[in-house]
């Protein structure tokens, strides 16, 4: 196997997806809320108001019937039917959940003493003793520090030949704004709030990673002993970056699940009753004889009603999903092309050119 130096090519340069810079259009600002950002409460919200409103649409085009009861109790068994899966849901959300809980003194230790180590590995990088322990705080100690480190970067490297000083403003003036605009977000911003999560999921420290490699191999011989240092402090600190990151979301996300499970308890117990009522109740409803408006009003509150376990399941795990996609591989110096619907990343062909998808 022939080994080809990194100076004799030119490597096709990693996509850094720039989800923080505003969008470019409405519509990526919709999907972005619909994604990530949003009210998940809000979001089930507006999916229950647009299924109470479609119904009342149908009814008034004749395509629903309140005025035939089989129809309408076959509706509502449908749904009721289809709603008892959701209890092996919640059973499978919640086994998920305490199966981290779980575990014998040794290893309760032992996740002691890595949390304690990986702490003191902290402070020595970033300098700040005792560390945060809330978790916005903590990213933002290491971000700071990381910004720092690569000011710090650029200030050893001023005198440094072209290529290098060239290639170093390069990446401090794409990465500052970003840790700048990180550490903005975090300032204030409570753990269990999506704000923090939103950092998380944005902050895409494998790019930055592979571009201090980068920098590293293609100008180590220009490099002096101080930036080699600054080299270290910033894989060193990245790496405690990517480690929190990682920590956090995993902890963001039971946390999603857990709340998930809950939801659709206290949704779906009152509904199964609901429907279940409408099932053996509506026909003599119907007997009553009221306004043809009540019976519309009943009936798409009902469909409604059932509806809702499907919305709140559908809002909680399009967010989960969006952000287990988007930091699935961010592992090490690894970089894959990922990105949230909306967002618009360049990436580099088998030539070098860069192209947009």
């Amino acid at each position: 196997m022939i080994e080809r130096d990194s100076d004799d090519g030119e490597e096709p340069p990693a996509s850094q997806p720039d989800p923080l810079v505003g969008s470019e259009s409405h519509i990526d600002d919709l999907l972005h809320w619909l994604y990530l950002d949003g009210d998940r409460r809000l979001l089930t919200g507006w999916l229950l108001l647009f299924v109470f409103g479609a119904c009342l649409l149908l009814i008034r085009v004749d395509l629903i019937t309140p005025a035939e009861a089989g129809d309408i109790t076959a509706i509502a068994a449908a749904l009721v039917g289809g709603m008892l899966p959701f209890i092996t849901v919640v059973l499978a959300i919640n086994q998920l959940i305490l199966s981290e809980e779980f575990g014998t003194t040794g290893v309760f230790i032992e996740r002691l003493e890595e949390t304690r180590e990986y702490r003191y590995g902290i402070e020595d990088h970033t300098g700040y003793r005792p560390s945060p322990v809330e978790p916005s705080a903590f990213l933002r100690v290491l971000i700071e520090s990381k910004r720092r480190t690569a000011l710090g970067l650029w200030n050893v490297c001023r005198d440094a030949p072209v290529a290098l000083r060239e290639a170093i403003d390069d990446y401090v003036s794409t990465t500052t704004p970003r840790d700048v605009d990180a550490i903005e977000r975090l300032e204030g911003a409570s753990f269990g709030t999506f704000t923090v999560i939103a950092v998380i999921v944005h902050y895409n420290d494998p790019w930055q990673l592979q571009s201090v490699r980068r920098i590293r191999s293609r100008h180590r011989h220009d490099l002096s002993d101080a930036a080699e240092n600054q080299l270290d402090r910033l894989e060193e600190l990245l790496r405690d970056i990517h480690v929190a990151r990682q920590y956090f979301k995993t902890v963001h996300m039971q946390q999603e699940l857990a709340d998930l499970s809950k939801i659709l308890l206290y949704v779906g117990f009152p509904t199964l009753l609901g429907g279940a009522f409408v099932i053996v109740a509506y026909g003599n409803l119907l007997a009553l004889e009221l306004n043809p408006i009540v019976y519309a009003i009943v009936v798409s509150t009902t469909i409604t009603a059932l509806f809702s376990p499907f919305a709140v399941l559908l809002a909680y795990v399009l967010r989960i999903a969006t952000i287990a996609r988007r930091t699935a591989a961010d592992f090490g110096p690894f970089v894959l092309q990922q990105q949230i619907p909306g967002e618009e990343i360049e990436t580099a062909d088998e030539t070098g050119y860069r192209r947009s998808e």
